[in-house]
């Protein structure tokens, strides 16, 4: 994969995670209130309990840092991981929409497998199929 192509990706990908997840601190804009009453209510639950959805954007800024500074990127990746799939899943099924939906939901995933994918690398010592000590 073009390297120029990865780090227009990565950056992106970055910028993405690290303006959502301070958003939720600072609150740059306003995020609209999906129509969709069990996306609602998912996301009511996550902010009451605190520390799940703090937790989720601390990830999110964290890891779009880590992608902008490009340090321990393979590692930010994976951790990414989880977050871009539950995105993908309240994007693409609760709030279903065109753009709120497949745009950033499903975007999100493909960009963090694309990526995962483009430094697998780093990656292949760990799959291994079976391990000694």
């Amino acid at each position: 994969m073009n390297p120029k192509f990865v780090t227009a990706l990565r950056i992106l990908f970055g910028l993405h995670f690290l303006v959502n997840g301070a958003n939720f601190f600072f609150h740059f804009f306003d995020v609209p209130a999906p129509q969709n009453p069990l996306a609602t209510e998912f996301m009511k639950a996550m902010v009451e309990t605190g520390v799940i959805f703090t937790a989720v954007k601390t990830v999110e800024v964290v890891t779009g840092v880590a992608l902008l500074a490009n340090r321990f990127v393979p590692l930010a990746l994976v951790v990414a991981l989880p977050v871009s799939v539950n995105v993908f899943f309240v994007d693409v099924f609760l709030i279903g929409t065109w753009f709120g939906g497949w745009v950033l939901g499903a975007g999100t995933l493909l960009l963090n497998v694309v990526l995962l994918f483009a430094y697998l690398k780093y990656y292949r010592p760990m799959l291994c199929a079976k391990a000694e000590v």
